[in-house]
């Protein structure tokens, strides 16, 4: 569907269509093609492990063990180009045996990839979910682990941005990790004793092949000390 609308703001207007998102400036009257880092996220479902209630916290780990990461968010305002300041980000992920805090685990079928019935139940537990306020750059910080994998999913963050007391804004994706980062984290303890994640991005159930999906919301993960870091850009169009 050919999707059109006008916003206006401080910045000037904002002119979205199925095609991209540009900016027409009120000084110059000239349509701006945005940055990179401007384009809208490729938004993703949030699942159905969504909590409204994440502890406003930047390290979610809560002692689990699990390769360390260091993940920053930085939030961009689509009409001006510029860093978001008092965004709320909200993210959530598994733990390094595939479990999600906050609910009763579902099981899956890895042949079928069906729904097979209740799993575990975590419902009383936080583990691995945290809030923050973007900061004067935009930025939400977070120390977390690289996540485990479950069926019928490849290995991903969900993450969320909202403007405070605004839930209509909110914009959700999920953030994947390369496959040969995927593999090498896959053969340390404690994600070893599980072995290589079975699920390709074709029978992801989310992703469903999409590869531009997929290369969109891979992150760039470095080697940071003991662990690993890594930073998204995150466009609220």
């Amino acid at each position: 569907m050919d999707r059109r609308r006008f916003v206006a703001g401080a910045g000037g207007l904002m002119f979205s269509t199925g095609a991209g998102t540009f900016a027409l400036a009120k000084d110059d009257k000239k349509l701006v093609m945005p940055s990179g880092a401007c384009k809208p996220v490729v938004q993703q479902t949030p699942g159905p492990y969504i909590t409204a209630d994440n502890p406003l916290r930047s390290d979610i780990r809560e002692g689990l063990p699990g390769a360390v990461l260091k993940l920053d968010i930085k939030v961009m305002e689509p009409l001006a180009c510029a860093p978001a300041p008092g965004v709320v980000v909200d993210i959530w992920h598994c733990d390094a045996i595939g479990r999600y805090a906050g609910f009763q685990n579902i099981n899956f079928d890895l042949t079928t990839l069906q729904m097979t019935g209740p799993g575990a139940d975590y419902s009383s537990e936080s583990f691995l979910r945290g809030r923050q306020i973007t900061d004067e750059n935009g930025v939400a910080s977070f120390t977390t682990i690289v996540p485990g994998w479950y069926v019928p999913r490849l290995p991903h963050i969900h993450a969320r941005a909202v403007m405070p007391d605004l839930d209509w804004t909110a914009v959700s994706t999920q953030l994947y990790f390369a496959r040969d980062f995927e593999t090498a984290i896959y053969e340390t303890e404690p994600y070893a004793a599980r072995g290589p994640n079975p699920i390709g991005p074709n029978r992801d159930i989310v992703l469903k092949g999409d590869e531009y999906a997929l290369t969109a919301l891979t992150l760039d993960v470095k080697k940071d000390g003991d662990g690993y870091k890594a930073a998204f850009d995150f466009s609220m169009a």
